[in-house]
């Protein structure tokens, strides 16, 4: 693909700022990038800039930071911000929300991921979902490039074999796989190569748990003396007592929470039904301190909000880091047990089923529609099911001489 080198920066502003609109960012992050915008602006100006390259905001960052003592974290969000510019500089029509970690795709890649991006958008796809998808498939071109392969056209069957190799994450591989076919679909490849991506190993279907003693020890390695431990005990503590998804837990907003009357109502991002939970007085407590002495200052009606400026809006991915951070630090080993946050809504809902809480009460709290779902959490509490175990009957008469040598068939 061809890219734009230079661009006016009226023209590249009203451009960049018409995609952040369509890609779905907060009204608040959108105050901050017009922030860093007219910082970047007054910098071209006073170095005599008519025009924005790459090259003029790789300097801005360098010369921001070589003359300020600034925290890591804006160091890393003048990174991402300047990231966006070339996005739109570049005529991106899918601009990504960058992360420390994002890792770029090569540049003769670029074109069919933002294609890919439209794409799945027509098909329904979130916008959370879509960001997955185009992280794990950059990422996946990046191994491609690195065996030789700059572009779709030059594909070929031994270089995806390789870079599948090279996947450090197997659940990508469906990703990958739709990637592939969508590429050779929309004729960027000759060839379809996606069935040259393994499938990851079917996982069991039975969802992991924890006994209420690792929870209890799992919520008490919180430290609520920092603000960052107030607002993760609030988050860990509606997942574990009201078996809340992590998706939405982050999207829960001031609105969806009704403290006289003791209530929790929200539409469920997963089913899209309509959930309503009891506001009990553990979890109360926890939101009224994290709200009134914790959460930083913001017109944001998300509750649960990053620690550091510009405060967004926490997503999922955060929930299974503060889940792992504090199993460590517990000394809770999972062993085999699946480890993400998605721990404590099967848990808690397995203790009900094993304290005799009847199906009925456990599918409205896990907000199930079909009843046939809760059935399976009912045979995950391994020492109840020892105990209904009856002991093998001793062999007798046929079978035993059998079993003895003295017999045949």
């Amino acid at each position: 693909m061809e890219q734009k080198v230079k661009q006016s920066i009226p023209v590249l502003k009203q451009k960049f700022f018409s995609l952040i609109q369509e890609n779905h960012y907060s009204e608040q992050y959108q105050n901050y990038l017009r922030f860093r915008f007219a910082a970047l602006e007054s910098y071209m100006v006073q170095n005599g800039c008519h025009d924005y390259s790459p090259e003029i905001g790789q300097q801005f960052i360098s010369d921001f930071n070589k003359n300020r003592d600034v925290k890591k974290t804006t160091r890393q969000g003048l990174a991402v911000f300047i990231s966006k510019v070339n996005d739109a500089l570049n005529g991106y029509g899918f601009i990504a929300r960058h992360s420390k970690n994002a890792r770029v795709a090569p540049d003769g890649f670029c074109k069919a991921l933002d294609d890919y991006a439209s794409y799945c958008r027509l098909k329904g796809n979130r916008e959370s979902t879509i960001e997955t998808k185009i992280r794990n498939c950059s990422r996946f071109c990046q191994l491609l490039s690195q065996s030789g392969c700059a572009s779709p056209d030059c594909m070929e069957d031994s270089m995806v074999a390789k870079a599948c190799l090279k996947v450090s994450n197997k659940d990508a591989w469906r990703f990958v796989r739709e990637f592939l076919l969508f590429l050779y679909e929309a004729a960027y490849t000759g060839k379809d190569h996606s069935y040259l991506v393994p499938k990851a190993p079917k996982k069991s279907a039975l969802p992991s748990v924890y006994s209420p003693e690792e929870i209890r020890r799992i919520e008490e390695s919180i430290d609520t003396s920092t603000a960052s431990g107030k607002r993760n005990r609030c988050i860990l503590l509606l997942a574990s007592r009201l078996a809340m998804r992590a998706g939405d837990i982050v999207k829960l907003a001031f609105d969806e929470v009704d403290f006289k009357n003791g209530r929790i109502s929200f539409t469920q991002e997963k089913t899209g039904e309509y959930q309503s939970l009891p506001l009990i007085p553990e979890i109360k407590d926890a939101l009224e301190d994290y709200i009134k002495n914790s959460r930083p200052d913001s017109v944001e009606d998300k509750i649960f909000l990053s620690l550091y400026a510009p405060y967004r809006p926490l997503t999922t991915s955060v929930t299974r880091r503060i889940t792992a951070a504090y199993m460590r630090k517990s000394g809770v080993e999972p062993g085999e047990r699946r480890h993400g946050s998605h721990i404590f809504r099967s848990s808690a809902a397995t203790s009900m089923v094993n304290d005799g809480v009847s199906y009925e009460v456990v599918r409205h709290v896990l907000g199930h529609n079909d009843p046939n779902v809760i059935q399976h959490y009912a045979a995950l509490d391994i020492n109840n099911l020892r105990q209904c175990a009856l002991p093998a009957p001793e062999p007798t008469g046929f079978l035993k001489e059998l079993l003895e040598g003295r017999a045949s068939i």
